[in-house]
């Protein structure tokens, strides 16, 4: 389970840092007011290769430190040694530091240190305080993709509007778009609703040749049938024992499809839940 949250943060941080080879000019507007004329590319010598997110030299002469995150897990320290090396790097430049929080849940408090011979702090901004219309309106399309992430009002108007840009795109690059938007979209959980809105708009969308976006549906679709059998499980045994205790619910919600399929079987010549669930024959 770990590996997959894991392997799922990487495709996550990957994507992305993908959509940002440019200066995002909208969005370094509406989170610090100006302009950016470069993307540096820095790495710091450690023990472990220490590469911050996103590095902007500003149009007056100061540097933009930007981590894109999906959890508030160790950022506090993070974000100090981070400020250490840059400032060390670029030892006569401003440095502004943000993190833009883009995770399903609340930002766990907290975006300082505070010791008696330290106090450090940085600012945190979650994507969803953007409006997503601030990045559908801009020219850029990868600014157009990273909407998904922002506050939506009607999240089928807008995912449609993503993929209208994203169909004028060569057949090549339409696949790339769609991958990327896919993948930030499982941050929100609309990858289902992406896919459904692609296929009504007859994109070249085909998941199947799709490295990345296989295992992605696969996955959705074992859920979601495991969803269903589960329902129609609980069901069953709620008309023929009446309430079903929490053990048996959480049993059933753990449980895969072909055992769903089995203990569904079992119900009408079990006499009891145990029985039901029982692991003999």
């Amino acid at each position: 389970m770990e590996d997959q949250k894991e392997k799922n943060r990487s495709q996550y941080d990957t994507t992305l840092k993908d959509l940002f080879e440019k200066p995002p000019q909208r969005l370094l507007q509406i989170l610090i007011g100006r302009e950016a004329v470069e993307l540096l590319t820095v790495e710091f010598a450690s023990t472990q290769k220490r590469l911050p997110d996103l590095l902007f030299l500003l149009k007056d002469d100061s540097i933009f430190h930007l981590e894109l995150q999906g959890s508030s897990e160790g950022m506090n320290w993070r974000m100090l040694m981070y400020y250490s090396l840059i400032r060390q790097r670029y030892p006569n430049r401003v440095l502004v530091q943000k993190v833009l929080y883009v995770g399903l849940k609340e930002w766990h408090p907290g975006s300082a240190i505070e010791e008696p011979n330290l106090s450090f702090r940085y600012e945190v901004v979650d994507i969803r305080s953007i409006d997503c219309r601030e990045f559908l309106d801009s020219p850029s399309l990868e600014e157009n993709i990273l909407a998904i992430l922002c506050r939506i009002d009607n999240q089928k108007e807008v995912i449609q509007e993503i993929l209208y840009r994203i169909s004028e795109l060569p057949i090549k690059a339409r696949a790339d778009a769609l991958t990327k938007l896919v993948i930030l979209s499982r941050l929100r959980r609309l990858e289902m609703v992406v896919k459904t809105e692609a296929e009504e708009m007859s994109l070249t969308f085909n998941v199947m040749e799709n490295d990345v976006l296989r295992p992605l549906f696969m996955k959705a679709q074992m859920d979601s049938e495991q969803k269903g059998e589960a329902k129609i499980l609980t069901r069953l045994l709620q008309r023929r024992f009446g309430t079903v205790p929490d053990w048996a619910s959480e049993k059933i919600a753990k449980a895969e499809p072909p055992s769903l399929e089995n203990w569904s079987l079992r119900i009408f010549d079990a006499r009891s839940l145990d029985d039901v669930f029982s692991d003999k024959v």
